[in-house]
């Protein structure tokens, strides 16, 4: 009775850590260490600041990934992949998302345990997305605002200018006081729609980008972003791109008539030369 008793209990304990440590199904790996992004005719620049990739399998998402990554995907046979690309929205790392307007790469591997595919996926923007850009290359586009003392104009200098011929520079010297200009493009903006300013930079002390909503005779300036140096030299940018959220405004300005772009900067705490370089300037919506 002892005896079967013991062997009773080995059992049960053999059993148990099976229930405990259970044989785990082995995955495959997906390894990303780059990708494609590409515009078509009318869209711009392919400039683009993606910073991770969100993957899902069979619609259930993975994980979003810093590249190079090697992706664990569990299941046998056809597997539907899906990747999104991932921004910090307005340029903050705690804001990460799934930028609305790049479509997803779709794909699919018959996944067996254990094997790697390699992934390099291509993305682009959605059809129905209407972008707008404005660069330097005809000249420029801004004009100043009241209590501005700084200037904005062209360059053409290579080692200055971002892509192609020309960028813009706005220039505030020590002892000025505001730098202040405004695109007086009118935008037809709705409350409740996604918009976003996609934007090549480089700077050298803060500046700030927002709406002017125009309502009768009221104009009201709508900040969006402060933008943080990328640079602490003159004559020297260091570019970066930024993804600007404007949908938030025109919903609080419902009845605005129209909005207008404004970028916006005091002098350095230093007070030295602030430079800020701008180029590639889109606006991004749904048709």
């Amino acid at each position: 009775m002892r005896l079967l008793i013991f062997f009773l209990l080995i059992f049960l304990f053999v059993s148990g850590c099976n229930v405990i440590n259970p044989n785990e199904e082995e995955p495959a790996y997906i390894y990303i260490d780059s990708f494609r992004f590409d515009t078509e005719p009318g869209e711009g620049s392919s400039s683009q600041k993606i910073t991770e990739l969100w993957v899902y399998a069979e619609e259930k998402m993975i994980g979003a990934f810093d590249l190079p990554a090697r992706i664990p995907v569990l299941g046998k046979g056809a597997t539907d992949i899906r990747i999104f690309a991932g921004i910090k929205n307005n340029g903050l790392s705690a804001t990460r998302i799934r930028y609305p307007f790049y479509a997803p790469f779709d794909t699919t591997y018959s996944i067996q345990g254990g094997e790697t595919f390699y992934c390099k996926p291509r993305f682009s923007y959605f059809d129905e997305v209407l972008v707008q850009e404005k660069g330097f290359e005809s000249g420029n586009f801004l004009v100043p605002l009241g209590g501005n003392q700084g200037t904005f104009n062209v360059v053409n200098n290579d080692a200055l200018v971002f892509e192609g011929d020309r960028s813009g520079i706005g220039t505030l010297e020590s002892g000025q006081s505001l730098l202040y200009f405004k695109d007086d493009q009118n935008l037809d903006l709705s409350g409740g729609n996604t918009y976003f300013l996609e934007m090549n930079y480089s700077c050298n002390g803060r500046f700030a980008v927002g709406l002017l909503s125009t309502t009768g005779i009221t104009i009201k300036k709508n900040l969006a972003v402060i933008i943080n140096p990328t640079t602490t030299g003159i004559n020297n940018p260091q570019w970066n791109k930024i993804y600007i959220d404007l949908g938030l405004i025109p919903q609080q300005n419902a009845s605005a008539d129209f909005f207008e772009l404004y970028v916006e900067a005091l002098p350095k705490p230093d007070n030295g030369k602030l430079e800020i370089y701008l180029d590639n300037l889109k606006m991004v919506e749904w048709e």
